[in-house]
C-alpha cells in the first residue's frame, strides 16, 4: 500500500498551503518506507488556472497511490483531489503515528464491502483467468449494493485475464479508477440496449 503526505521541514503533515513536500510512503514486510518526494507548492497568490495545473501535476506523479494526508485541504483542491480518485484524509503529527492506522482501516473497510457482496453473481468463464458478471442481476439483489463494492474488491485482489460485464450503462467510477488499477476495457452495445464490458489488465511494460 502506498500513502502520499504533504510535511513541512519537520516531518509533520502539514496544510497544502504551507511550505513543504509531498512524500510518497510504502508499506513492505519491514514496515514503511519513504518510497519518493515530489515537489509541490501552492500559495494565495496563485491564479484558480495555476493552482489546478500544480495540483494536477502533482496528482498524477503519484502514480497508483490512492490516498493522501493533510492537516487542511479546502475550496477547489477537494474537487481536484476527488477527480482523481484520491481519498483525502486530515491528520496530524508524523508519518509513523497514523501511516498503519490508516493501512488498517483500509484493509477492514474492504473486508467488509466484500463480505456484503452477495456470492456468485462473479462466475469463471471458459478459460483461465476469465469471469463473467450480470451487474444488472448483482444489483437487483439488493438495493443498496453498488457496482463499486460488486467490483472494485474483484479488480483489486483477483488476478484475471478478462472479466466481462453486462449492464444497463457503464459505471463512471471506472473512467477514474481503471487506469489508476493499471486496467482497460472495450465496450460494446448489444442489439437490447444493454452494455456489454470487457475489462482486463493492462500489458506490463516493467
Amino acid at each position: 500500500m502506498k500513502i502520499a503526505v504533504f510535511i513541512d521541514a519537520g516531518g509533520r503533515a502539514a496544510s497544502l498551503y504551507q511550505a513543504g513536500i509531498v512524500r510518497v510512503y510504502e508499506s513492505d514486510a519491514d514496515g514503511w518506507r519513504q518510497e519518493r518526494d515530489i515537489p509541490f507548492a501552492l500559495h494565495e497568490q496563485m491564479g484558480l488556472s495555476e493552482i489546478r495545473t500544480s495540483t494536477l501535476t502533482m496528482l498524477t506523479a503519484l502514480d497508483g497511490c490512492r490516498h493522501f494526508v493533510a492537516t487542511a485541504i479546502h475550496g477547489a483542491l477537494l474537487s481536484y483531489f476527488d477527480g482523481m480518485g484520491i481519498h483525502m484524509w486530515r491528520l496530524n503529527g508524523e508519518p509513523a503515528g497514523f501511516l498503519t492506522r490508516i493501512q488498517r482501516f483500509v484493509e477492514e473497510n474492504a473486508q467488509r464491502q466484500q463480505a456484503a457482496v452477495p456470492r456468485g453473481f462473479i462466475k469463471p468463464g471458459q478459460g483461465d483467468g476469465e469471469y463473467n458478471l450480470n451487474l444488472i442481476d448483482a444489483l437487483k439483489s439488493d438495493g443498496a449494493l453498488t457496482s463499486k463494492q460488486v467490483l472494485l474488491p474483484f479488480f483489486r485482489q483477483t488476478p484475471f485475464r478478462k472479466i466481462e460485464i453486462v449492464c444497463d450503462h457503464l459505471p463512471k467510477w471506472f473512467q477514474r479508477e481503471l487506469p489508476a488499477l493499471k486496467l482497460a476495457l472495450t465496450i460494446a452495445q448489444n442489439a437490447d440496449g444493454r452494455c456489454h464490458a470487457v475489462v482486463f489488465p493492462l500489458p506490463d511494460r516493467t
